[in-house]
């Protein structure tokens, strides 16, 4: 039997899912940026999914604590 994912981690996995999805575009529009712009939006972008990834690895430990009530 599997624990219910509560609907807060659920919104926050859907949210980190769409600000990836918003960072891919960003990069494509990259392309066509002059460089010292570029340089710039490419370090915010980097920082970004490093957040996103921190976000990510959070959620997935908070996904295999047992439910309030149960466990240690």
């Amino acid at each position: 039997m599997t624990t219910p994912i509560p609907d807060e981690i659920q919104v926050a996995k859907l949210s980190i899912e769409a600000a990836y999805t918003a960072l891919d575009s960003l990069f494509e529009r990259l392309r066509v940026m002059p460089r010292g712009e570029k340089v710039i939006l490419s370090d915010t972008v980097h920082e970004a999914c490093l957040r996103l990834k921190a976000a990510k690895d959070v959620l997935t430990r908070l996904e295999t604590l047992p439910p309030d009530g149960e466990g240690a």
